[in-house]
């Protein structure tokens, strides 16, 4: 789908959004901190605008970080995942209160290299709720 030429471009939303949750924003992330704030970025952005991904859904991606990484969550401020959601939802309404772009996937490509697709949200028909 093409953005409006008004819509900031949503891999450069994520890399900005994913960012303000680590501890070092300027330092590299280990691969299993990039995907996991990417993740965070995701759900939040979403959760945002009324659509969602559980919590058990979440946490069962986030496990497979942890997994493979043991020291993952030095790499942010706290290990607790949802408050960090919570920090992106409010960073999400702040900076792009109007933006209600849906996405569908995101993931990275290569390291540093965010892809995101995404769909306008559907509109509900008058008289429909």
């Amino acid at each position: 789908m093409k953005r409006k030429k008004t819509e900031k471009k949503m891999s450069d939303i994520f890399k900005e959004m994913s960012s303000t949750i680590l501890k070092d924003p300027a330092a590299i992330p280990s691969s299993e901190a990039a995907h996991a704030a990417l993740l965070l970025s995701h759900v939040a952005w979403n959760r945002a605008i009324g659509e969602g991904l559980t919590d058990a859904a979440c946490r069962g991606i986030l496990r497979k970080f942890e997994k493979s990484r043991s020291s993952l969550w030095k790499e942010f401020p706290t290990k607790d995942w949802k408050s960090l959601i919570g920090l992106l939802i409010e960073y999400k309404k702040t900076h792009y209160p109007d933006d209600n772009r849906v996405v569908v996937v995101c993931g990275m490509r290569k390291p540093g290299v965010i892809h995101v697709e995404w769909k306008y949200a559907e509109k509900t028909p008058v008289g429909m709720v």
